[in-house]
């Protein structure tokens, strides 16, 4: 028998992905997740709109695996996006 708890847990875990409709909206809301920053929730998916959803995840993924040596991850991001062909310096 379940306890009231993990019922609530169950109901709030579909709600919240009730709103995500597709893999861009996925993908944006990984990456406001990553970065802390829920309410920009849909500048995040402007961005994929933009790139494209492989290009996208494409640089987080590469964001993710240099966050430790980058002093702001978030701003590595944006600039990435911002400059797809390019190399920061």
């Amino acid at each position: 028998m379940e306890g009231i708890g993990d019922v609530i847990k169950k109901k709030a875990g579909t709600r919240a992905n009730a709103r995500l409709h597709s893999e861009m909206h996925v993908l944006a809301d990984e990456i406001s997740a990553y970065f802390h920053e829920p309410r920009r929730f849909a500048m995040y998916l402007g961005i994929i709109k933009r790139l494209g959803a492989s290009k996208t995840r494409a640089i987080f993924a590469r964001v993710k695996a240099e966050s430790a040596e980058a002093q702001s991850p978030r701003k590595l991001f944006m600039w990435l996006t911002r400059n797809p062909g390019k190399e920061p310096g």
